[in-house]
């Protein structure tokens, strides 16, 4: 009993991303984009939200360790 719950949680997510992915309307081309425009875009353009987010991403990893590090 303890396996089959998350098994099946696990099928039930898998099943529900599968289909929300899947029902996606329009068409996907493919689409080559240079190496510098995007470099360019990110650091010129989106300068502050990339900074935002990588300062969110550390101190969400320095809160998982704090949680873990804990002696209870």
């Amino acid at each position: 009993m303890n396996r089959i719950v998350p098994i099946l949680a696990s099928a039930l997510f898998f099943i529900a991303i599968g289909i929300e992915v899947f029902s996606i309307p329009g068409s996907f081309s493919y689409y080559q984009e240079n190496l510098t425009s995007i470099s360019g875009d990110l650091f010129s353009t989106y300068v502050v939200p990339f900074e935002l987010l990588s300062l969110i991403l550390v101190g969400g990893i320095i809160g998982m360790l704090y949680i873990t590090g804990r002696d209870e």
